[in-house]
């Protein structure tokens, strides 16, 4: 996990870099007509690197006063869902389903961010508040996990412009989760019945690596 944020870390330094370098980009990014768009998507890259997938998605609606953008109300959402099934054979035609192993979650986030344009760039902060919810049904046991995260970050950011719709965002985070969560069975018996309950603060750096999208 530490490698693969570093590795995130390096490779969104290197964008920026050979980005702001480029003479034609430069230009363009300084007439960028970022300051008359009204809505952003925003899609976190992390997972990409080692899921396939993006962790989540931001869809943003600026707060423009004066014909200038002071900050942009923020809509999160995520979601996944994998299923891991495993069947044998005794005579090569008729497979027996043995274990079947399904997970998925669903979050929900609102925030705010405050923004302030230099130039090529555009540094902000603000927070993020929101929900998930997570199943896990393995059917070896039987056993079932559910569990439930309330959390609220705290956040600050750059963004780069690389065209004058196209940008790509870093953000560092103070997460704070409260999390509960209930099983039914487990592999030492089918009956247990288990509830936990814990509360984390950490820092993540990054805690989104987004490319956005301006219109």
């Amino acid at each position: 996990m530490k490698n693969q944020k570093k590795f995130i870390l390096i490779t969104f330094l290197c964008i920026v870099l050979l980005f702001l370098q480029h003479p034609f980009l430069k230009a363009q990014i300084i007439d960028s007509k970022y300051d008359k768009s009204k809505y952003e998507i925003a899609i976190d890259l992390q997972n990409f690197f080692s899921d396939g997938y993006p962790e989540k998605v931001l869809f943003k609606i600026n707060n423009i006063k004066q014909n200038q953008i002071i900050g942009a109300y923020r809509f999160g959402l995520g979601a996944f869902y994998w299923v891991d099934k495993y069947k044998i054979t005794q005579d090569n035609k008729n497979y027996d389903l043995t274990a079947k192993k399904q997970q998925g979650n669903f979050s929900l986030s609102l925030g705010y961010e405050f923004q302030k344009r230099l130039n090529r760039a555009v540094f902000y902060y603000g927070a993020d508040a929101g929900a998930l919810l997570g199943i896990l049904d393995d059917m070896d046991y039987p056993n079932v996990n559910e569990t439930y995260n309330l959390f609220l970050v705290p956040f600050a950011g750059v963004k780069v412009f690389l065209t004058d719709n196209l940008a790509i965002a870093f953000e560092a985070g103070i997460e704070n989760f409260l999390v509960w969560s209930k099983s039914e069975g487990s592999n030492v018996s089918p009956d247990n019945r288990q509830y936990h309950s814990f509360y984390q603060t950490k820092l993540e750096f990054p805690y989104s690596l987004t490319f956005n999208f301006n219109f």
